[in-house]
Order: C-alpha cells, then structure tokens, then sequence
C-alpha cells in the first residue's frame, strides 16, 4: 500500500494515530476528573460528559459542509486541528493550580474547543485519504488503506485508554498523588505532534477542491418543496405523491429522487439514538460503576477510567470472528438485522449492568431514609459489650469490633452499654453506662465505646454522618482522639501513605465532650502510616493499618492518663466486595453490539446512500450518536430513578422496545439501487452484494466509462478485454464520453 504514496499515505495515518491517541485517553480521564477535581455531582459530572461527547458528534456536520462545499479537506484538517490543540492546552492548565486560572470555566473552554476540533476532523481524514488514490488503478491500493487506517484509529484509541490513565496515577504532583495536569497535558503533545506530520506531508499530497455545494442545494430543495406543498391548492390537480416531487421543476429528478432516498434512511435514524443513550454510558455511569468494584488483580490495583480499555481491546479481538471478518463464527446478514442484534445485545449489557449494581448496593452501606436514623457502635475497648436501644433490642459489640444498627425511628434514643467487670486484665469501676441520644434524620449516629482515668465505661458522641464513599473509588479516613489533651499540649496525628503523601490533624486542647475528630481524607488503597505526638513530647505514638478501596474507616485513638492506651481501625462502611471481573459481561456484550450495530450501520448508510450525499448521510449518522448522548443528559438532569440499578434496567428496556420499532420499520424498507462513482473511493463497496449497477473503467484508456447490467456482480476495476468477456453475447450499454457528454448506444459481442 504505502509502495506508491509512502510519505502521503504515512503523515495521514499517523496523524490520526495521534489524534485517536490523545482523544481517547482524554475522554477515559474526563469524567473522573470532573468529579473529583472539579468536584462535581455524579449526575452533574455525568451531564457535562454527555455535552462534550454530544458536542464531538454534532460537529462533524460542520467539518462535512466546510470540507465538501468552501475550503476543503486539508484546510478543514488544518485548522480544526489548531483549534484542538488550543483546548487540550486549556484543559491541561485548568489542572495546574499554581496557575490560578478558574478550573471549572476555563476546562469548559477546552472541552467545547477540544469537541470543536475533534468533530470537525472525524468526517475528513479517512476521506482525505481516499484522496490520495487514483482509481481504479489504485483500488487495492485504497482497500489496504483503510484497513491500515480502521487498525490504527483502534490502536490509537486502545493506547491511549491504556497509557493515559497510568500517567494519571503514577505520577504525583502539586501535592496530589493523582496527577490530572499531566493527564490532559501528554494529549496535548500528541495533537501538536499530529499537526506537525500533518502539514510536513503537504508537498506530498493531493489535495482536490471542493466542486458544489450539495448542502445547500439539499436544505435548498427541501425548504423549496415545502413551501410549494404549504401553498397547494386542490384547484391545480390532485395531490404529488411524495412532498419532495414539488421541487422536481426547479430542482431536477435526479436530486429529488436522491433526496428521497437519503430521507428513508434518515428514517430509519429515528430509534438510532438509543442505542447511542446506551454505549456512551461506558465513560461515565460505568466508570462511576467501576470505583464501587474491588479493582485488585495480581497484586495491583486498576483504577476504574482503566476499565474503559476493555471495549476497544475486545472490539479488537472480535472482529476477525464476527460477520465479514476473517473468520466468522456467525452467519453473513443484512447490515439491518445485524442492527437489530446489536441493539438487542446492547440492552442485554445494561441487564448485566443493573444487576451488577443491586450486588454492589446491597453490599454498600444504605443511608437512613426520610424520619429514620441509624446507630453505628465502635468499640475501643479490649472486650466484648452490649449495646441496648430502649426499645429496639440489644446488639452485641466483639471486642474492637463494629455494630449497626439500622433504621431506627428518628426520636431521642434512649442507650445503654455493658462489658465484663474485668475487661483484658482490667477492672472496670463501672461496667454499665447509660445515656440519651438525640438523632438526626437520613444520617447515622456513631457511638465510640471506651474508658476514662477512672476505668470506668463511657460512650462518647461523634457527629452525625452518612457515612458515604468517596466519589473517587479511594478508601476514606476520619481520625477521632479520645480523651484529654490537657492546654499547651497541641496535640497532632499525623497519617501517611506509602507515597509519602500526608494529612496532619491537630486536636483541639479542649475538645467538646472530651472527643475530637478531623475531616475525611482520602488514601491510596494500601498501608499508611500514623503518628500521635504533642508539643511538650508528653503524649507519643504510632501505628499503621492498611485500607482497601471504597472503605470508609475510622481510626480511634484513645488517650488515658497523659498516654496513648489505644488505636483501633473501624470501617463503619466496608471496603468494595465484588471484585471487577463482575463487569467483565456487560462490556463483552457492549463490544458484541458495537460491531453488529454500529459498522453494520455505518456500511447500510455508505452503501445505501447516493453518491452525491453521502457525506450528508454520514454526517447525520453522527448526529444520531449527539441525539443519544442528549438523551442521557435529559434523563441525568430530571433525576426520576433513584436507584441506579433501577436507571439501568430503564434504559435495557427502552433499547429493547426501540430495537423492536426499529424492526418494524426495517421491514418497511427497500433496498435501492444507487449509481455507482467511477471516480469515487466509494464505488467498490457501494457496488457490493444485491446491487445491479456496475461502474467497468477501462484501464487502458480514461477518456470512457461503461453501465450496464450484469446479472447482480461488480466488474468495477476490470479491463475492458475482461469486462467484455463477462457480458452476455449480445448486450447493449451506453457509452458515455467525459470530455463531451455525447452519449450513444453500441453493441459488445463476446467472441
């Protein structure tokens, strides 16, 4: 392939090896970084994700219009491109805090530039391409491309989910040990890079100029056929059969009659949308899946925007075993029935879904509901107790062990705690302590089990809490200090994390009912390490404990008589229990539906559309998937399902009754015949399977082009010694002459 264009055919080809790259890798981070950098809701992170991915496939109608009928492919490549490497640089700079620019606004800057750039490119390149080829002598030529091409926009993609997310993690800087601003940063590299292969190529290709402006004469045509059919009256005739006829007088049959036929595929669009509702859920509800799963696989910890890699590296492997590949353990089928079964697939990976998320609810600590409450019972203490609720029951606590309790009525509480008279070798001057309880509606109420100077029993209060996991996926600490600290001791605990990275809390000299306690901070899963001291070097102490992902823990340390006499590590909320290998399925099935949907589409609509509109018909395709993506912002903005598992199933059977919609229409549909390009990349594959149009171009002379009908097969690319020898013994075409139009009817005769 790259034989007779290796400096054209290369510069493209890595140019959108690079683009792919830093796209994907980008789009893998965004959602997390908005929800955790940004600090986001998970429906408002979830919105902004959806309007960038919205954004990325609304824009390839202007790239189409731009490339096709003012300036062309390679300026639209150009400077599209530009445009692109701006948002990167944006981005990347909304994550550097020592720049102090305003994080929120100026990242929606860049995503609106980065979805500006990416989208106008996406319709170009491939075509661009194409560009390069001469036909038919080039035909093989161009068919090898554009397999090297779709192999590289995959590795580009694959790639990038692959490195970009390592950088992310294992990079530290500006005190986080998640490292964003070298995240966005690496793709912006690659864009520049892309750019510079790009116009260093320019010498070296073919670049054609846009010929009419077929987008205009479409919405040209249609509004003209309108506004005819508005004001018809009944007094001139009966009625046209088709709205579009109107404008065959001023517009001619031949783009009428295309119009007409890019409107019946249009149609079909209509269900199209859901599907895409569905498939662009894999970078944010999925993601956010993810983080709630135990990620450990041999000894490392994945984090959930690496999941996203599963698709593209399946897709990858698949191919060769589905329909039209290279060897394909199902049967060849319409591009609409494979639609169908890709669609069907599609929902069954969102049942999957769905049920993953009831085993990771039920797993989950649940908050309190409305007028109820909860009890969460943390003992210090070196032997078992006895929680009793007046009222409720009595709830065993083993020794620095943890209780819940819940729901409960939202009223006053009334508790009482019991241990052994003789707890680890200690005797207890009162065992039995009894207290009330004021509770908070929807959130839980932590009680700490422990002992005074007097060795006596006591409950200390901490402030009410839901207790929730971190947005991130990462395990959360709260350190609490029981106990007297006495003035002037400035007591501080400090927690560090094997990457050096520490949080310092210091306790208050008179804390309120002799309990203090710090923020959440979020830890890498693993060991820490903590560290109680105070100014005087009166009170010292240290420790470690390890925590594992989506853990919310507590660490108590308890001080007795000037000394630390205990640290014991609560997780109220424990760590994920399912381990990621559950969201293996869905994600085997989202790959299965991809390919059955959507290359099954893309080919109906590149082979089902005229010559002169395909660029239209491709471009709408894309806008589908923006339509899908506004359905997910829709539905994350109204927040009508309050499970999520519940949104999953939702969504399954929503899919399941477009696809059924979708079949009724499909059957409605007849496969047309479309006119073949001589000149155009598109005519091999336009030509395929049941068409019986065939384009016969004379390799030993240019200056003519042969139709004709053949008994359904394609002679395109033949000689004409060849072509002759396939047709009947008498058959009669047409010969159409290029340079002049003129136009006569001829006999081949077979030998």
């Amino acid at each position: 392939m790259l034989h007779s264009h290796p400096t054209s055919i290369f510069c493209i080809i890595a140019t959108e090896f690079c683009e792919r790259f830093s796209f994907c890798g980008l789009r893998t981070i965004l959602s997390l970084y908005l929800r955790n950098v940004l600090c986001l809701h998970e429906n408002a992170a979830t919105v902004v994700y959806h309007i960038f991915i919205m954004m990325c496939y609304t824009m390839p109608l202007m790239g189409a219009i731009l490339a096709d009928n003012y300036i062309g492919r390679y300026k639209v490549i150009l400077y599209f491109s530009i445009i692109y490497l701006i948002g990167t640089i944006l981005t990347c700079f909304s994550a550097i805090p020592p720049l102090m620019l305003p994080p929120t606004s100026t990242s929606m800057i860049g995503l609106a530039l980065i979805a500006t750039g990416t989208g106008g490119i996406k319709p170009c390149v491939a075509a661009f391409g194409g560009d390069q080829f001469r036909l038919p002598e080039d035909n093989q030529r161009l068919q090898k491309f554009f397999s090297t091409f779709y192999c590289t926009v995959n590795l580009g993609g694959f790639m990038g989910m692959v490195v970009t997310p390592a950088l992310r993690r294992s990079v530290m800087c500006f005190g986080d040990d998640a490292c964003y601003a070298l995240g966005f940063g690496f793709p912006a590299i690659l864009v520049l890079v892309s750019i510079v292969i790009f116009i260093a190529g320019k010498p070296w290709y073919r670049i054609k100029k846009p010929r009419n402006n077929v987008t205009l004469k479409f919405a040209s045509c249609a509004w003209y056929a309108v506004r005819k059919r508005l004001s018809y009256d009944p007094s001139d005739g009966p009625p046209l059969e088709h709205w579009l006829d109107y404008a065959v007088e001023e517009y001619g049959e031949k783009l009428v009659t295309d119009m007409k036929v890019v409107l019946s595929i249009l149609y079909l669009y209509l269900p199209v949308p859901i599907f895409w509702s569905l498939f662009d859920q894999q970078g944010s509800r999925w993601t956010f899946q993810a983080s709630r799963l135990r990620s450990e696989v041999f000894g490392m910890t994945l984090m959930p925007d690496q999941l996203q890699v599963m698709n593209p590296a399946m897709v990858l492997v698949m191919i060769p075993v589905c329909p039209s590949g290279a060897w394909p353990l199902l049967p060849e089928l319409p591009p609409l029935q494979k639609m169908f079964i890709g669609g069907i697939l599609a929902a069954m990976a969102f049942v999957a879904a769905g049920i993953l998320q009831i085993g990771i609810e039920r797993s989950t600590l649940q908050v309190p509901g409305h007028q109820q409450t909860g009890l969460v019972v943390m003992n210090t203490l070196a032997c078992p107790v006895e929680i009793a609720v007046r009222g409720e029951g009595i709830a065993p606590v083993e020794s620095h062990g943890t209780a819940l309790t819940s729901p409960l009525p939202h009223r006053i509480l009334g508790l009482s705690a019991s241990c052994p008279v003789q707890c680890a070798g200690r005797i207890m001057n009162q065992h039995v302590v009894k207290a009330n309880l004021n509770t908070v509606s929807e959130m839980f109420m932590p009680v700490i089990v422990g002992q005074n100077s007097d060795d006596q029993i006591r409950l200390y209060f901490m402030d009410p809490n839901p207790f929730g996991k971190s947005l991130t996926g990462k395990p959360k600490l709260k350190v609490v200090y029981v106990g007297d600290t006495g003035p002037n001791k400035n007591v501080s605990i400090t927690v560090e994390t094997e990457k050096r990275l520490s949080d310092i809390y210091y306790v208050s000299d008179a804390p309120v009912d002799h309990i203090g306690e710090s923020a959440y901070m979020c830890l890498q899963p693993g060991k820490f390490r903590w560290r109680a001291e105070s100014a005087n070097g009166e009170l010292s102490g240290s420790g470690e404990g390890f925590v594992r992902a989506g853990g919310v823990y507590v660490l108590c340390v308890r001080e007795r008589l000037g000394r630390l006499d205990a640290a014991v590590l609560h997780a109220p909320n424990p760590p994920n229990e399912l381990h990621l290998a559950w969201i293996v399925p869905q994600y085997l099935l989202v790959s299965i539906a991809e390919i059955m949907f959507a290359v099954s589409g893309l080919e109906f609509s590149f082979t089902q559309a005229p010559k002169s509109m395909k660029t239209i018909t491709i471009a709408a395709w894309y806008v589908s998937v923006a339509f899908g993506n506004l359905i997910v912002i829709l539905i994350a903005q109204t927040k009508i399902f309050e499970s999520r598992a519940t949104e999953f199933f939702a969504y399954a059977a929503a899919l399941a009754v477009a696809m059924i919609i979708f079949w009724r229409m499909a059957q409605g549909y007849n496969s047309r015949t479309i006119e073949g390009d001589a000149s155009s990349t598109e005519s091999r594959p336009l030509l395929r399977h049941k068409s019986r149009v065939i384009s016969v171009h004379s390799l030993s002379s240019a200056s003519a082009r042969v139709y004709g009908v053949v008994g359904g097969s394609s002679l395109a690319g033949q000689s004409q010694e060849r072509a002759a020898s396939a047709w009947p013994p008498r058959a009669a075409v047409r010969l159409a002459t290029p340079s002049t139009g003129d136009q006569h009817v001829t006999t081949l005769a077979k030998d």
